[in-house]
């Protein structure tokens, strides 16, 4: 039995059932991928910004900067190498400077962004990387606020506040609250304050009181001033409607994606969650602009991108998605680039696990099964082979780490999942893609001997991938509330003395070894953990009982799977009960401890 991960914003599919030496190149790193935001004053270019890159590696970096030719209001250049002032990272580094030509830019308080594209000398390892700049004209103080939020609920309930965030250029000395009605439902709060920042954050938070019924709109302002910045310095207008109806709430509140000429269409999802009363329910979706379509998938908005018939440009367009909330429709902005075919792309910090995609500092094991993410991967259709033994190439894709083929469990045109080599040294290694006989550029990751995962099962709020074989349907019972649904599984909160299947990986090294790409035993020797984990029950969510150990009956890799582990381990009787965190630590020669991520199982 074991799990095959695809990336989603929905959940996964779950199915059940000697290295080169590297070689010297620069490594190119920079300090921040991000510029701003910049508040600027209307009819002004900004100060010029800099980045300090430097050279992580051997050789000569010799970085170079580029942006699209439609982006007028940004300049890039190359400054000479110099002492660092930003980092301790590194005694060399080279300044990248952006001018900012923004006087002809519009006042707004929707942002201007553009991508600048930072490369480095032939052969340089972990580039291309790119640096966001962002400004906004006029400061990002809003004019205007309109602001849905269910009726007031009185103690002991919680009182509901919907806080609206948006940043000044410096310190307010001070705001005039007013609402029309006199009840203070209207409120401005500065969320942190440090000794030194360029930019500060606050918010208006609307919390409705016992006056404010439903069905009504009120309306109030708020006058900011004592800012530095003058155009802080304003009126928010705000207008509260407190109603009974649902209040939809989008995730991602805008959406983009870049494909090339001839790429196979892909599909992004939008989430709509419900922050008010009753039950919400999407009736339909529509989009506009060229190669973008959108459906309801379920409780999800698929928005499709097909680059079919297009040629090289960018489009824009927009999602309407109409619901019985109050604030239907939504409507979140859609921006479709597409460019000409060319070599595959693999992301800076794009080579992760397959779990939690990059935590611990992006720490993946040898015998690892990999999520590999960037553009240009594959032109077939998504592949997949979860069973073993992995062949090296899928959709015309492979990967090579330190010169050696990995095996594949999938391709896709973003994303590419494979098993690390078994044989991979610890410390960096170096990741590339060849597709069609192209050859991507080359990234980095770190292989540490162990780096533990356990799997969860997207979208349904943290809960594990996770079996409780004790419910007496084998391996299709998941420990979890039987509100969330999952096809083709049976959701059900498990028992104390259940025994559970945890699905985990970067476990570390097992007897006897599995060679790469091959199926684990199924028949004794199994491939059992070195070093067996215990695993934690902690406390539930809402704080009641304290965590508890448990040693695992079993602790290795999955029988007939690549890279895949389990840990078959019984729920403690004195496990708390409720939504209760699980987690795997390890006792490492010399007392050091390592622990993998939480993940919530429902125990009743």
């Amino acid at each position: 039995m074991g799990l095959k991960l695809v990336r989603s914003l929905i959940f996964p599919v779950l199915v059940i059932g000697g290295s080169s030496s590297l070689y010297a190149a620069p490594m190119l790193r920079l300090v921040s991928a991000t510029v701003g935001p910049v508040s600027i004053i209307p009819g002004a270019n900004g100060v010029n910004q800099t980045v300090e890159a430097y050279n992580a590696g051997d050789g000569t970096l010799a970085p170079a900067v580029s942006m699209p030719s439609s982006v007028t209001w940004l300049s890039a250049s190359v400054g000479a190498a110099r002492n660092c002032t930003t980092t301790t990272a590194a005694n060399t580094c080279i300044p990248l400077v952006f001018a900012l030509n923004t006087a002809s830019l519009a006042a707004s308080t929707t942002a201007y962004t553009a991508v600048v594209t930072v490369t480095g000398a032939q052969g340089t390892v972990d580039a291309p990387q790119s640096i966001t700049v962002t400004v906004l004209i006029g400061g990002a103080v809003p004019s205007t606020l309109n602001v849905y939020v269910p009726p007031y609920a009185a103690p002991p309930a919680a009182p509901t506040t919907v806080a609206v965030p948006f940043t000044t250029n410096s310190y307010l000395t001070g705001s005039t609250i007013t609402t029309h009605d006199g009840a203070k439902w209207l409120s401005l709060a500065l969320n942190g304050a440090q000794s030194f920042q360029s930019t500060y954050t606050y918010s208006v938070n609307v919390t409705p009181q016992s006056s404010n019924t439903a069905g009504s709109a009120y309306t109030g302002s708020i006058v900011t001033s004592g800012s530095s910045f003058a155009p802080d310095n304003k009126t928010i207008a705000v207008t509260m409607n407190v109603t009974t109806q649902p209040i939809a709430q989008a995730s991602p509140l805008q959406v983009t994606q870049k494909l090339a000429v001839g790429a196979p269409a892909l599909t992004q999802y939008i989430t709509l969650s419900n922050s008010g009363q009753g039950s919400l329910a999407i009736s339909g979706a529509t989009a506009t602009g060229s190669g973008i379509s959108a459906t309801v998938v379920g409780g999800f908005v698929g928005v499709a991108f097909d680059p079919t018939g297009l040629s090289a440009n960018t489009y824009t367009g927009s999602v309407s998605i109409a619901s019985n909330a109050a604030n239907s429709p939504i409507v979140i902005p859609v921006t479709f680039q597409v460019v000409a075919a060319g070599v595959p792309t693999v992301y800076y910090q794009g080579v992760v696990d397959d779990a939690v995609f990059g935590g611990s500092g992006f720490t993946v094991t040898p015998g690892d099964v990999i999520a590999l993410f960037g553009e240009q991967l594959s032109f077939a259709a998504p592949t997949s082979q979860p069973q073993p033994p992995l062949a090296p190439m899928l959709g015309g894709a492979s990967v090579f780490v330190n010169g050696e083929q990995a095996p594949l469990y999938f391709s896709s045109y973003g994303q590419i999942n494979f098993q690390m080599p078994v044989d991979t040294p610890t410390g960096p290694a170096l990741v590339q893609v060849q597709t069609n006989s192209q050859s991507s550029n080359v990234v980095s990751v770190n292989v540490a001997a162990r780096a533990p995962r356990l799997l969860l099962i997207y979208g349904t709020g943290g809960y594990g991938a996770i079996v409780d074989a004790s419910q007496g349907n084998g391996y299709n019972t998941l420990p979890m509330p039987s509100t969330v649904v999952i096809p083709n599984f049976i959701t059900k909160p498990a028992s104390r003395g259940d025994v559970l299947t945890i699905y985990a990986i970067g476990l570390g090294a097992t007897s006897p070894a599995v060679a790469t790409g091959q199926p684990a035993p199924a028949a004794e020797p199994l491939a059992r953990l070195t070093v067996t984990p215990t695993v934690i029950f902690g406390e539930s969510l809402d704080g009641i009982g304290t965590p508890i150990s448990a040693i695992p009956a079993y602790a290795g890799l999955s029988p007939n799977f690549a890279g895949l582990y389990q840990i078959n381990v019984a729920i403690p009787q004195d496990c708390p009960t409720g939504t209760v965190q699980v987690f795997a630590k390890f006792t490492e020669s010399g007392n050091t401890v390592t622990s993998s991520n939480s993940v919530n199982i429902q125990v009743q």
